[in-house]
């Protein structure tokens, strides 16, 4: 864009003062332009958020703001003393039912075993009956009755000890399945506490610089940067490591202005901590939907974020910037810088200097940026006008 310069000199004409200064009416390219402040931030990065571990987590230690981090680095520590204490409660739980299925399974083991010493026993007894009864083939009636009676009890008894047996271990299947869930469910939540209580500390998974986010404080209606102490919920972005390859800068624009802002429009970016350089950018987003402003809920903004086209050391996340943004150019326009402009009653004047003095003559102004006007009548390329009152001086 071709820029438009004022010249400005210092009278030393007659009947003028002699340091009052001046400036020359241009005729060039005007931009009508529209500011804003806003904020540094990288448009891409990695975002750090609290873990979701239920429960508000108290922050106890955070990396500094602004200094480099490496690869494992301990960026956050949430007060581990919580979850410190689940974890070893759901560990004592644990040994419990390892130390319940152990004993349970020596007892079952052990009766198993009784049984099967019984039925080895009962055989033995129906062996010995089935002998008597093979020699009792002479022997007298009741002799014989007899044994017949005790080798049908010496046979009932060996397959109620099977049977007994068989039922013993299903028993032991279930009750072993049993303490396995029990087991199996008590490590999965000793391995979630566990899981839990590592999560309270959040170390860097890429080096970079440390940004801190804004969050909600607690008792306040306002936003402010995260602090050790903070109590947070789990999921929260509290930390960001930013890729500095590409800055933005992000505004919060009125609804009063926002139908003059387009996507596409050049902007010129100043640091408030560099007040020398300026930076190139373009409009890039454009939030549709107004939201309330942090801590004024009647008033509604519109988030608006410029690409920085420029690449330097100097653009910090967090950084407060001024933003021009060119609304449109006029070319061959005249203008006068608004420092010439003076109010009355009936309009605006301007003192144009004439054969060495200031002469008040009425002026119309068409479109304005901040720092000149448009001038549509009153005044021609190449004038001289005053930036102070002359008949003040």
């Amino acid at each position: 864009m071709k820029a438009v310069f004022y010249a400005l000199v210092l009278c030393a004409c007659q009947g003028a003062s002699p340091d009052l200064p001046t400036a020359a009416v241009v005729r060039g390219d005007f931009a009508v332009t529209h500011f804003e402040g806003g904020e540094v931030r990288a448009a891409s990065g990695e975002v750090v958020a609290s873990p979701r571990i239920g429960g508000r987590l108290k922050i106890v230690h955070l990396w500094p703001e602004g200094e480099q981090v490496d690869v494992g680095d301990l960026l956050l520590q949430f007060d581990p003393a919580e979850f410190e204490r689940e974890m070893l409660d759901r560990e004592g739980r644990l040994e419990e039912a390892h130390s319940d299925f152990t004993k349970a399974k020596a007892e079952h083991e052990q009766r198993l075993a009784d049984i099967k010493r019984k039925i080895q026993q009962h055989q033995a007894e129906l062996k010995l009956a089935t002998l008597n009864q093979e020699r009792q083939r002479f022997a007298s009636t009741i002799d014989q009755e007899q044994g017949r009676i005790n080798l049908a009890r010496a046979r009932r008894a060996v397959a109620e000890a099977r049977q007994e047996s068989i039922a013993q271990e299903v028993v032991n299947r279930v009750d072993f399945r049993n303490y396995e869930l029990r087991i199996a469910r008590r490590q999965e939540r000793y391995q979630r506490a566990h899981r839990d209580y590592e999560r309270t500390s959040v170390y860097a998974a890429k080096p970079g610089i440390v940004v801190y986010r804004k969050i909600w404080k607690p008792g306040t209606s306002e936003e402010g940067k995260v602090a050790v102490g903070d109590q947070v919920w789990g999921g929260r972005a509290l930390l960001e490591i930013p890729d500095m390859s590409q800055m933005q800068v992000l505004c919060l624009i009125g609804e009063m202005d926002i139908e003059r802002v387009r996507v596409g429009q050049r902007a010129y970016i100043r640091l408030e901590a560099f007040p020398g350089p300026v930076f190139n950018g373009v409009v890039s987003e454009l939030a549709p939907m107004a939201s309330p402003q942090p801590g004024a809920p009647d008033i509604h903004v519109f988030e608006l974020v410029i690409d920085i086209d420029d690449r330097d050391n100097r653009l910090k996340p967090g950084m407060s910037a001024e933003v021009e943004i060119v609304l449109k150019t006029i070319p061959e326009a005249l203008s006068v810088p608004l420092g010439a402009l003076f109010k009355r009653e009936d309009g605006l004047v301007a003192f144009r200097l004439a054969n060495g003095k200031f002469k008040e003559v009425p002026v119309v102004i068409g479109p304005q940026n901040a720092t000149a006007a448009i001038v549509t009548a009153g005044l021609a390329a190449g004038d001289i006008v005053a930036l102070q009152n002359p008949n003040a001086h």
